[in-house]
């Protein structure tokens, strides 16, 4: 796994008068004037790009903040942005925080501030799965467009790429298969990366990327610490938590499941209402079946549903997905080496 992005800003009060003269004068400004009297009625600065051989990053200057975003990997290592290096692939946020810090105030000429100074708004939490190959990575993303409900909503498909709750300000989800991406940016004439050779992009060919984005709100008002001290567990454990519920326990299937719903119910009676349940979804569809319930006891029975192993891409199509096991049984990859062994 690593840390694919970040997102932080810095107050600019923290640096000297000189220097946030010199950081004003950075950069390119976006304006929007009256065509009538010529008059700016709006003016921001836009993001621009800090390159450097395979390295990258994007600042911008705020009324009061300035802002760093980017991807650790590309700037630790030799760029990999696959599976990364160092605090990237450590999950080292402050690791990570402090190198994107360090190359944005040097090419900035500025004095680096304190790493706790940083306010950061958002991190990928990014893990790659390896699947048999390119075909296997294509039927499970079909598997999971069709993962919608509770948490889930299917934002947008694209190509070889899902995307879940893409606006939201807590949680969103990607998932993509690599090698097809990996090729693309390749042929790009503008791109700036590590150059990944023919037999990496090919090796990529099984690997389906699933990326976790913890957003603002989340990282503002659900962390009972500050973001510096989030562990490499708790990382993980978030990413786990977004993409296991999707896919469920592997040991359920159509057959065990009404004996699985009552030996996880308290009592028969909340067994036979979960079972019920799930007799309404698999005949009305997640959503009708959700608002033939009332709210409370809706909510109960998908907790004894989930807890007997159904996960959401089995409640959102109403079966046991066979698909999924492919997905249950995939071995998370972490390097090139590890990736290189197993695919031979």
């Amino acid at each position: 796994m690593l840390i694919d992005w970040i997102t932080a800003r810095v107050p600019l009060a923290l640096f000297s008068p000189e220097d946030l003269i010199r950081l004003r004068a950075s950069g390119d400004r976006i304006q929007r004037y009256n065509l009538a009297t010529g008059d700016v009625t709006w003016e921001t600065q836009a993001w621009d790009s800090i390159r450097s051989d395979s390295h990258h990053l994007s600042f911008r200057v705020g009324s009061d903040v300035l802002w760093v975003q980017g991807s650790p990997a590309r700037v630790i290592g030799d760029g990999d942005a696959v599976f990364g290096s160092g605090a990237a692939a450590a999950l080292d946020l402050p690791g990570c925080m402090a190198r994107m810090g360090a190359v944005l105030c040097a090419k900035l000429m500025l004095p680096c501030p304190p790493l706790r100074s940083w306010q950061v708004s958002r991190i990928d939490v990014t893990g790659n799965l390896l699947l048999a190959e390119l075909a296997s990575v294509r039927v499970a993303l079909r598997l999971l467009r069709d993962c919608e409900g509770g948490r889930y909503r299917v934002s947008q498909q694209a190509g070889d790429t899902v995307y879940w709750s893409q606006r939201s300000r807590i949680r969103a989800g990607k998932a993509y298969a690599k090698g097809p991406h990996l090729a693309y940016l390749m042929r790009k004439s503008d791109y700036d990366g590590r150059a990944y050779t023919e037999s990496e992009i090919s090796l990529a060919g099984s690997l389906l990327r699933l990326e976790l984005r913890l957003g603002s709100q989340l990282l503002r008002e659900r962390l009972s610490k500050p973001w510096h001290e989030l562990t490499s567990t708790e990382l993980t454990d978030y990413w786990h938590q977004y993409f296991s519920r999707m896919l469920g326990n592997i040991d359920i299937t159509d057959m065990n499941i009404a004996e699985r719903i009552k030996a996880v119910a308290p009592t028969p009676g909340q067994a036979k209402a979960a079972l019920m349940t799930w007799a309404l979804i698999q005949a009305e569809g997640w959503e009708k079946a959700r608002d033939l319930q009332s709210r409370p006891t809706w909510y109960r029975n998908l907790k004894l549903l989930r807890a007997a192993g159904l996960g959401d891409a089995d409640l959102a199509s109403g079966r046991v997905v066979a698909l999924r096991r492919p997905l249950l049984h995939a071995q998370q990859v972490n390097s090139w080496e590890e990736l290189r062994r197993l695919a031979a």
